[in-house]
């Protein structure tokens, strides 16, 4: 059974990290559009994400059909 001091130190320390993390969400919604709701933001996210995926289609182009690497030439 938990004592009663240590049931405090839990109690405090669960407090401890409400307050950081509302302090936390606080700073990160004044300083940056992290949590901001505008269209804008959403389509960048697109826009960077179909580039990601241009790009692993690209090298995905790249390997030969097979699956295999080619022989390397001997000397």
């Amino acid at each position: 059974m938990m004592t009663e001091s240590s049931l405090e130190d839990m109690l405090l320390k669960v407090a401890v990290f409400a307050v950081v993390q509302a302090l936390v969400y606080i700073i990160l919604s004044k300083s940056s559009n992290i949590f901001s709701k505008t269209i804008d933001r959403s389509s960048s996210f697109k826009t960077a994400r179909s580039v990601s995926i241009r790009r692993i289609l690209a090298a995905l182009e790249d390997l030969p059909s097979g699956g295999e690497l080619s022989p390397s030439p001997k000397n």
